[in-house]
């Protein structure tokens, strides 16, 4: 198959959002299945930089196209977690699912913004280096090691052990410490330029 980086980034956002609707009836079959299409999607996910990368074929918009379709699933996965637990579960025909959910995508929206902006930050050198030795490791620690599609494990061994409403409720939550922490981080450059 003569793929596009782009064509598998675009296979891996559908696998992402059939996942996400997997999840939704939230039966814990549907939910297992659903985890494992998302894993799959993840898997996928990681061949487009690796194929741009070996064929000579990075651009930016192919970049901008990655962090797109990766964010539309997260949202995605949130939203079909947060129905189905609202459907099934202990949390059943309650308003905090939904509060959870809304939450989790809402943060994740945030959060995109800020890894953006992070990103930007990094390739400006003048203003990257205004930013102490520590600040530039913490901005790289979590833009390598928590703003990245690891929880899809979490989502996978959740499904598994039928609790996927707590992973709803860690992620509605550690989510904003993300945006938090971003955002304290990215305000200190702000206020280190004034």
């Amino acid at each position: 198959l003569r793929w596009t980086p782009n064509t598998i980034t675009i296979l891996s956002m559908v696998v992402g959002l059939v996942a996400a609707g997997f999840f939704i009836p939230g039966s814990w079959e549907y939910a297992l299945i659903g985890a494992l299409l998302f894993q799959l999607s993840v898997i996928i996910d990681c061949c487009d930089g690796e194929v741009a990368r070996l064929t000579f074929a990075e651009s930016k918009f192919g970049q901008v196209l990655d962090i797109w379709a990766d964010n539309v699933v997260h949202i995605a996965i949130f939203a079909g977690i947060a129905c189905g637990a609202y459907l099934q579960g202990p949390w059943e025909q309650t308003l905090l699912p939904l509060i959870l959910g809304a939450s989790a995508v809402l943060a994740n929206l945030v959060s995109l913004l800020l890894v953006n902006a992070a990103r930007r930050l990094r390739s400006r050198q003048r203003d990257w280096r205004r930013l102490t030795e520590r600040e530039r490791q913490k901005i790289e620690f979590m833009l390598g090691n928590v703003a990245n599609r690891d929880f899809s494990v979490v989502v996978l061994l959740g499904a598994g052990a039928g609790f996927l409403h707590w992973f709803l409720a860690l992620a509605a939550i550690g989510s904003w410490f993300f945006v938090m922490s971003m955002a304290w981080l990215l305000r200190r450059n702000r206020t280190s330029r004034a």
